[in-house]
């Protein structure tokens, strides 16, 4: 049995490592969902090493209920709930938010340390049913705490505000990760109640199959090879007349696939931003206080507005000032020119001017002379009803 047991530690993290290098070398196609879940998969082939090192060199290994254990336990359940946080709402994680989710482990660490540096002593029990005697001693109700704390974590994901513009995944897929979850962290349990060896061999291959389940749904079930959901007649028939000519690819790559569906998904949270929040009328708005308010990078968001037909941010940003201007304007919510460019967000009249010229090709009275001069010609030959 104890060769069996170092044998399937070793496949673990040997299964671990090649599924955590897979997740690095294609996370260009995916999102940074990815990374997240390479970094957790390998976290599980630092465990599994030094647990093969020791059994290797006939030390006995951590027992799974001591204090270390548990506190890691916790801090790879959190870890895996980071995960799906980022694939719901990509973006919405940063360092503030993933130490606030982290706020209640960082916590009991400091409990920890603090009873260490205070002399408490922690008895190495080999299993929850032997630590249930001894409930009244502290050392003993914080690991029972720690045990009870591994199944708070998965009911966050329930609480996650999925929105149309940020929902990057359907209800089957967190169902999936849930009952994977459930099922891994079912079968630690077990493992603490009882710490018999063959539940330890049953574990690894549990916990290990359920890794690869959740990497195979980021690689294959979540994003890579789903058929684009909406195409209109038109689109359909230019299509097979460009495929019938030879002129168009027959099949999208799903590297190209997934990019574009990740930025198309970003330049609708950004134009819902701007609408609803006239950001273009604030002068000092910049590429990088847009991104971080959309929770991406600058640039992931100056490669979605290029693939969106503009130049660059300020192409972008000033595009949106003109149609504010013009809209002032010809509503007569401005009295005048200066004033419905300052409005706008520009900064200086000059700047407001020149930008006007390279859209529209002329100044603004000409531009406006001109609208209301064939306004008047059409109303006058009547084709204006």
């Amino acid at each position: 049995m104890q060769y069996l047991y170092i044998a399937t530690v070793f496949a673990g993290a040997l299964v671990c490592l090649l599924a955590s290098l897979l997740l690095f070398v294609r996370r260009k196609t995916g999102e940074r969902s990815r990374v997240i879940l390479a970094v957790i998969v390998f976290f599980s082939v630092y465990n599994y090493i030094t647990r093969f090192i020791a059994l290797c060199q006939g030390d006995v290994p951590e027992f799974v209920v001591s204090a270390k254990m548990l506190l890691q336990a916790n801090f790879m359940v959190i870890a895996y709930i980071v995960y799906p946080i980022e694939v719901i709402l990509p973006g919405w994680l940063n360092f503030r938010r993933i130490v606030k989710l982290y706020a209640p482990w960082l916590f009991l660490l400091c409990i920890y340390l603090i009873s260490l540096w205070t002399g408490v002593q922690y008895t190495p029990y080999r299993s929850l049913l032997e630590m249930f005697a001894h409930a009244d001693r502290f050392e003993v109700w914080f690991r029972l705490v720690l045990s009870l704390l591994i199944f708070s974590p998965g009911l966050v994901v329930f609480f996650i505000h999925r929105t149309r513009h940020f929902r990057n995944s359907d209800h089957v897929w967190m169902r999936k990760y849930l009952l994977t979850f459930s099922v891994n962290v079912f079968a630690y349990i077990l493992v603490l109640m009882f710490n018999h060896p063959i539940l330890h061999v049953l574990y690894y291959y549990v916990s290990v199959g359920c890794s690869l389940f959740i990497v195979y749904m980021e690689l294959f079930d979540r994003l890579i090879g789903k058929p684009i959901a909406t195409t209109t007649i038109g689109e359909k028939n230019t299509q097979q007349e460009k495929i019938a000519t030879g002129a168009a690819d027959v099949s999208l790559p799903f590297e190209k696939y997934a990019i574009e569906q990740k930025n198309a998904v970003l330049v609708n949270r950004l134009e819902t931003y701007m609408k609803e929040n006239s950001a273009w009328r604030d002068p000092d708005l910049s590429l990088n206080t847009l991104a971080s308010e959309l929770f991406t990078n600058r640039t992931t968001l100056a490669q979605a507005m290029r693939e969106n037909g503009y130049e660059n941010y300020t192409h972008y940003i000033n595009r949106l000032r003109i149609d504010d201007f013009v809209q002032q304007i010809e509503s007569e919510q401005s009295e005048n020119f200066q004033e419905a460019f300052f409005a706008a967000g520009f900064r200086s009249r000059g700047t407001a001017l020149r930008n006007f010229r390279q859209f529209a090709g002329m100044t603004p009275s000409e531009y406006f002379q001109k609208k209301d001069t064939g306004i008047e010609k059409n109303t006058a030959g009547g084709i204006l009803t």
